[in-house]
């Protein structure tokens, strides 16, 4: 009967070996979110591991589908940009699309202000295309991490993409609305 205490034991070892993610998402109120129909990609990479883009642009293609809009490569009401820590920490010079009211972020009232994204930081921001300004921004810490070194088994893989999926699920319920018929 000592196996119980021992499982107890590496329960807990294991809550406290993996942090909670940590999601916070802020949004420009003046916006009308329903006028918005369709989507795009903004230049740039998503992430440097390609089966971690791949994870992160499917994942938010398919909350912004479930949220009634379209992608539109040509000419979109919003774009989507992302930088994704996965491993390492990113700085970026601060876009010209950066909102000053987010709060959850701190708010970048200057656009050349440096931004720090700390390792397994996944941030996403909707982009309205006629001003070039953030009007959704969603960040969830804790969520990326590296698999082992080498190449990724299925299970590293879907572990993966169960995190980064959990983190997209609770940004866009804080979506604010989606496009109405």
């Amino acid at each position: 009967m000592k196996l119980i205490p021992i499982f107890f034991a590496l329960i807990l070892l294991t809550a406290i070996a993996a942090p909670a993610q940590k999601v916070r998402v802020d949004h420009d109120s003046s916006i009308n979110f329903s006028s918005f129909k369709t989507f795009g990609w903004s230049d740039g990479q998503v992430s440097r591991n390609a089966t971690v883009a791949q994870i992160i642009t499917s994942g938010i293609e398919r909350e912004l589908v479930a949220k009634g809009l379209t992608r539109n490569d040509s000419n979109p009401d919003i774009k989507i940009a992302v930088m994704a820590a996965v491993g390492m920490d990113l700085q970026g010079v601060g876009p010209s699309w950066n909102n000053a009211e987010y709060k959850s972020w701190g708010g970048y009232g200057n656009a050349a202000a440096l931004m720090n994204v700390s390792t397994g930081t996944l941030l996403i921001d909707l982009l309205e295309t006629k001003n070039k300004m953030s009007v959704w921004r969603g960040v969830a810490k804790q969520t990326l991490h590296s698999p082992a070194i080498g190449v990724p088994s299925d299970s590293e893989i879907r572990k993966v993409e169960k995190q980064i999926n959990s983190a997209l699920k609770k940004m866009f319920r804080q979506y604010p609305a989606g496009p109405t018929s």
